[in-house]
């Protein structure tokens, strides 16, 4: 194998590391994110929930006062 094709392999070989580097790095950004809005996502389910259990009482307060304003 001549110089110039080790060197050109080389260069090759230097670039894939490179490159598998910046993946490397973006898919741990990626997870990170992930795991964020699983943790964003898991939050809003919760205030959801809570949200509607009060939308629940007021209704019921509200159908007890109606009750109670016919009689």
């Amino acid at each position: 194998m001549a110089a110039n094709e080790l060197l050109t392999l080389q260069k090759r070989i230097l670039k894939l590391l490179e490159v598998q580097q910046e993946l490397k790095e973006e898919n741990q950004r990626m997870r990170a994110e992930e795991a964020q809005w699983h943790t964003e996502r898991a939050m809003l389910v919760q205030q959801n929930e809570l949200a509607k259990r009060k939308v629940h009482e007021m209704i019921q307060k509200l159908q007890v006062l109606e009750r109670n304003c016919g009689q």
